[in-house]
């Protein structure tokens, strides 16, 4: 689903959403757009290095899904947010995401 998300990013940009340099600048991207977050979603998705790195990283601002403002519906930018939930287990599912509108 998280897949899902990045290219419907893609599709609603015309560009990649996360273009990272680096493992950790790509991450850093992602948390701009969607936040930081909690202890409990970095402990779901059940890395290591996933952990390691959000953990020593430095708070960065949060920007969310601006660029995306007429661009698409509001309902396009949902669904979006929804498909790049962090957390695996509170992210949408396949048949949620079939019937969003």
């Amino acid at each position: 689903m998280w897949s899902a998300g990045c290219i419907l990013g893609e599709l609603i940009i015309g560009k990649p959403i996360f273009p990272g340099t680096s493992t950790l600048n790509q991450i850093e991207k992602v948390i701009r757009a969607i936040g930081h977050p909690t202890k409990q979603d970095i402990e779901a998705v059940n890395s290591t290095l996933a952990q390691t790195l959000l953990e020593s990283m430095r708070k960065t601002t949060f920007t969310g899904f601006k660029e995306y403002q007429g661009k698409c519906s509001k309902e396009a930018i949902d669904l979006l947010k929804k498909l790049l939930t962090f957390n695996p287990n509170k992210r949408i599912a396949v048949n949620e995401a079939l019937q969003h509108p």
